[in-house]
């Protein structure tokens, strides 16, 4: 069962090591005011495949269409995986410059 939702992705990094390879996307949204201990933006992490950081490198941070999977997480959790990824805003992708 895949979940179809759009985000605001901050970050992608990815990881090679001992022959594993994968990455991770952060992705934000504003508090729902339901926990008076937080303030400010959530941050949640989705694991992601380690290409994932190429599609993105030019285009972060950015509003992107995902779909994502549930997978089992640490501790038996639910987490999810990044299945697909598309920038909203193609337009803007193409104006920023390339990172060295």
């Amino acid at each position: 069962m895949n979940m179809n939702f759009t985000g605001t992705v901050i970050q992608a990094k990815r990881y090679s090591m001992d022959g594993n390879q994968g990455a991770s996307i952060f992705l934000t949204q504003p508090s729902d005011g339901e926990n008076p201990d937080v303030c400010g933006l959530e941050i949640m992490k989705m694991t992601a495949d380690y290409t994932v950081v190429e599609q993105l490198r030019n285009v972060l941070p950015c509003e992107c269409d995902i779909v994502a999977k549930p997978v089992a997480g640490a501790q038996q959790k639910m987490a999810f995986k990044l299945v697909s990824i598309k920038p909203k805003t193609e337009a803007a992708a193409k104006q920023r410059p390339a990172q060295s």
